[in-house]
């Protein structure tokens, strides 16, 4: 049967969709009510009821355990800048393009990557045989993983624009796809969208640490050479998103010293109004913050227990399984443990 294509302003209402349900699930800043309204009804047709709780309710943590990581942002720009080849101006002319890797002088194809990653990760366990993906290719919309009405199937949407930080963000969504096929089979659809914010990035950084790794990378498929400077890439823009969380929490402690507390930091790296921006949403900052530092722990014990390749045992997913349906505090991706 010969397959309708697929027409430019098709792809241009995707991308939209996309944009417009992260929007309102992350708590981004100006989606005004009609935006609102619209994301509602896209997730009503999706099978999700709306946020039972804003983002951004969380309160942001003090001082502790922040104040470190926060003043090792400017560094690791420094750093970052010098292992790329150019100035930290490029970093202040396009952030979005410097993170991403356009100026790395290398790429990668994040179409190939899901084809070599998914099956690895099937075959591991990791990712059950009987979940189905349904990738979203976009343009250059941020990258997000939601429940469908479709039993045993998640929507995936990449940007498919060839970048090293896809490496990361392929393997992140590959991580919140493995959390919610771990789900007990008969939760309601409806509960498959109010899991805990921690729980989904724990387990989402666990399975983004595969990106940071040159052999796991290699393994794949991935040229040596590629994969040293893709894995390196994306250990940079690791350190720099948990400096920027501990940034944006900090400030969103103190909001009256916010400017003060981004110049002190950063100088002139980063924008005061992209951090205040960011605090209206610092519940999602603070499951960050939170799911990097359980992932550590998680990655820790895999690597004293199996090595350097905790990957290749297929125990590893099981007891990430375990410890994610058991949760931190009582907490599980089905709720509250009994």
């Amino acid at each position: 049967m010969t397959r309708t294509p697929v027409r430019t302003d098709d792809e241009a209402v995707v991308e939209r969709a996309i944009e417009l349900l992260r929007a309102a699930d992350l708590g981004l800043p100006g989606l005004d009510e009609n935006g609102r309204r619209l994301a509602a009804l896209l997730r009503s047709v999706a099978g999700g009821p709306t946020p039972a709780e804003p983002p951004g309710t969380v309160a942001a943590p003090g001082d502790a355990g922040v104040t470190g990581v926060t003043d090792e942002l400017p560094c690791v720009v420094r750093e970052w800048a010098r292992a790329m080849g150019v100035t930290e101006a490029a970093f202040r002319a396009d952030r979005r393009a410097f993170l991403r890797g356009d100026l790395a002088g290398v790429e990668l194809c994040p179409r190939a990557l899901v084809r070599a990653a998914v099956p690895r990760l099937r075959g591991l366990a990791a990712l059950p045989e009987g979940h189905r993906l349904s990738l979203v290719w976009t343009r250059d919309r941020p990258s997000v993983t939601f429940p469908v009405r479709i039993p045993d199937r998640s929507a995936v949407a990449l940007p498919d624009r060839p970048a090293p930080l896809c490496a990361q963000y392929v393997h992140h969504e590959l991580g919140h796809a493995m959390e919610l096929a771990w789900r007990s089979p008969g939760l309601p659809l409806a509960e498959r969208w109010r899991r805990p914010p921690v729980i989904a990035e724990w387990g989402a950084l666990v399975v983004e640490t595969l990106g940071l790794s040159a052999v796991w990378l290699a393994s794949l498929g991935v040229p040596a050479d590629t994969a040293e400077r893709v894995a390196a890439h994306c250990r940079y823009e690791d350190r720099y998103t948990r400096a920027l969380a501990a940034l944006i929490l900090r400030c969103a402690a103190r909001p009256e010293r916010l400017a003060e507390e981004v110049a002190r930091t950063s100088g002139d790296l980063i924008d005061p109004r992209h951090v205040r921006e960011e605090t209206e949403r610092a519940g999602y900052w603070s499951a960050v913050f939170e799911g990097h530092a359980l992932a550590d722990r998680t990655v820790a014990g895999f690597t004293e227990r199996w090595g350097e390749r905790w990957w290749d045992e297929p125990g590893s997913w099981r007891e990430l399984r375990e410890q994610l349906t058991a949760g931190p505090a009582g907490l599980s991706s089905n709720g509250p443990v009994r």
